[in-house]
């Protein structure tokens, strides 16, 4: 394995501090590209003019002898990662540029401030805005009052061998190593609340802002600014995803990198899970911890270990944090609003908030069993993941796990099993009823609601490998399609795909449609110019000499969008038309939906008229092989052929 280069990057430092954060974080971005989808070639390669590249990346001295370094390779204008360098070796120097970085952004020997910062810390029934206890450390000391077991050790009130409800139990003790205030402390100091309070209130002044010029915010836009706190909230989940936390697949290889290491076996060891990987001849132990104080200390795992931390750290923040548990293999976290009086889904894994639709609508999970456990609450809150509540109790009787009646009857017993042992004051017991009715009648209301643009996007977290066993693949470009000054002022917007070349078209058509028709832009590859896409790829038939897009093998369905938006320049439909080429055997099916920004979708062509900005979906399913839904079929010299094409009149 190629040694560590630490001079090259030590160099960089040198630069001013700003532009050598800004060209940091870029090459770090870059290096998790890769190593979260190391098959992905369009994350392998960069182009040397992209202004983004030139600018923030390769403006710092030293920035392009440190990627030699690391092991791109110059070529006709690119810097690529060629497939044969092992990833364990852009781990080795991702971690160590992270770790300098960290540390030259928050030195060590920083000066206190005279007015310190404000973070949560809890208070009562609510969280509330206290002086810090100390400030962030780089190495903090992670102490409990406690061992593990004992922190979770309590009586048994729910009775019988029902496999839920005995779940149920041990889950709702298991939030309550929460409570440790050693712990609590310990975990405070990992989280650089001063930046992320700063990030925070800067995105309240932009609200703040936008509001005074928009009092009257769109349909679903909060009518006041959100809080602090909640604002706060979306600064630690995406720090906790980008910076400490680590998802895992399997446990690399140390001796020659390899990334899909075998699964052997797994075991139990003093009461820990582990799963034992092979590689090279050697075994490595992958503990799965259920003791937060473990996780402050190894940052890594899978949705559990993910779960289970952040919730500890929004615990530690004073948040009033739920762990959620799903029959259907995934856990997350809810956080209490103040503000909104509700209770916000928060996916750490995905940073990923209020979107509790999308493991039904993007992830295609079949919901049927969803639990919150507090400190002084268990709740059912399945009716938040599904809009089809009439299909849900119909899977639950299917599984004939239990009776309603009688999980209604264990959850009851475990609300007054926890709130007994934190001795709630009368005050608090009455606010915490008032707050499970409230919640009861907004679960109610939940039925029919339509998914919103993020609800329908499909997983990220995981390996694309680990993702495509799962049905999960999805690939995030987020390219917004966005009227360009000439556009604007010709009132016509045009795109056209070829499967052929695999390339994109944005032309301006001349006074008699294609006569003196002018191409202002092209872009190549299919999801350059997609918004979002779950299980699709381009397929090359070398036989029949025919290509197309169509499912990945293996999977029952996909999804790809395409994202319009002319409002921002205050334009809308006119007219449009569509060509969109699509081939179906047996039986399988493509649907086309045009899902307008309030959420609302139909399958007409013509609702799009005087709307201002929209999506456009593609749904493949059905048949009896993957490659019986297809897209944009042609015969590979078919070069000048675009069955993929949207014209537009803007008004």
């Amino acid at each position: 394995m190629a040694a560590l280069n630490q001079a090259l990057v030590l160099a960089l430092e040198s630069s001013p501090k700003e532009s050598y954060v800004v060209a940091v974080e870029t090459l770090l971005r870059l290096l998790d590209n890769i190593i979260r989808e190391p098959q992905n070639a369009r994350y392998r390669t960069v182009r040397i003019d992209n202004p983004s590249i030139r600018e923030k990346l390769l403006s710092v001295e030293g920035m392009k002898q440190l990627m030699l370094a690391i092991g791109f390779i110059e070529s006709n204008g690119t810097l690529t990662i060629p497939s044969n360098v092992l990833l364990a070796n852009l781990r080795r120097y991702r971690e160590f540029i992270h770790e300098r970085k960290e540390l030259v952004k928050n030195p060590p020997n920083q000066s206190v401030k005279s007015e310190p910062e404000m973070v949560l810390q809890p208070s009562g029934s609510s969280a509330t805005m206290q002086q810090p206890q100390q400030k962030h450390q780089q190495q903090p000391v992670i102490k409990s009052s406690r061992p593990f077991l004992e922190r979770i050790e309590f009586p048994r009130v729910v009775q019988g061998n029902n496999s839920l409800l005995r779940q149920l139990e041990l889950l709702s003790d298991q939030v309550m190593q929460y409570e440790d205030e050693l712990l609590l402390a310990s975990a405070r100091c990992f989280i650089p609340i001063d930046s992320l309070m700063a990030k925070a209130k800067s995105k309240l002044t932009q609200w703040k802002r936008l509001l005074e010029s928009n009092p009257k915010p769109d349909q679903g836009q909060p009518a006041k600014e959100p809080s602090e706190e909640d604002l706060l909230l979306e600064e630690l989940t995406a720090w906790f995803r980008a910076d400490f936390f680590t998802w895992v697949n399997a446990l690399p290889c140390t001796v020659c990198g390899n990334e899909s290491t075998q699964h052997v076996r797994s075991m139990v060891e003093d009461g820990v899970r582990v799963e034992i990987y092979r590689c090279c001849g050697q075994l490595r132990h992958f503990y799965r911890y259920n003791d937060v104080e473990k996780l402050l200390q190894t940052r890594r795992g899978r949705c559990g270990e993910w779960a289970n931390c952040f919730t500890f750290l929004c615990r530690s923040l004073g948040y009033d944090a739920r762990y959620v548990f799903s029959t259907g293999d995934h856990v997350w976290t809810e956080v209490w609003s103040e503000r909104r009086q509700r209770w916000i889904h928060v996916d750490p894994c995905e940073n990923v908030l209020d979107a509790p639709l999308m493991y039904e609508h993007g992830w295609r999970r079949e919901m049927v069993y969803v639990f919150g456990f507090a400190r002084d609450d268990v709740q059912d809150v399945s009716f938040r993941y599904t809009n089809n509540h009439h299909k849900l109790l119909q899977r639950r009787q299917q599984k004939g796990e239990c009776s309603e009646q009688t999980l209604l009857d264990a959850i009851w017993k475990l609300r007054t099993k926890r709130r007994a042992g934190l001795s709630c004051t009368p005050e608090r017991v009455s606010y915490l009823r008032k707050r499970t009715i409230d919640e009861c009648l907004e679960l109610l209301g939940n039925a029919g609601r339509i998914p919103t643009a993020a609800e329908r996007e499909g997983r990220s977290s995981g390996s694309l490998e680990w993702r495509l066993q799962r049905g999960e693949q999805q690939i995030n470009t987020r390219y917004m399609f966005i009227p360009t000054e000439e556009e604007v002022q010709a009132k016509q917007f045009n795109i056209r795909y070829c499967c052929a070349t695999d390339c994109y078209e944005r032309f301006l058509k001349g006074a008699s449609n294609r006569v003196n028709e002018r191409i202002t832009e092209t872009s190549n590859g299919w999801e350059s110019r997609q918004y979002v896409s779950r299980n699709i790829f381009r397929k090359e038939e070398y036989d029949w000499k025919m290509v197309y897009l169509a499912r990945t093998e293996g999977t029952d369905e996909a999804t790809i969008e395409w994202n319009f938006d002319f409002s921002v320049q205050g334009l809308r439909v006119k007219q449009i038309e569509l060509r969109f080429g699509q081939e179906t055997y047996e039986g399988a099916k493509v649907e086309l939906y045009y899902i307008k920004s309030d959420g609302s979708q139909s399958q007409a062509l013509s609702s799009l008229c005087e709307c201002g900005k929209f999506t456009l979906q593609a749904r493949l399913s059905g048949g009896k092989m993957w490659q019986h839904a297809q897209l944009f079929r042609q015969s590979k010299s078919a070069t000048d052929e675009y069955p993929f094409e949207m014209n537009i009149v803007l008004m």
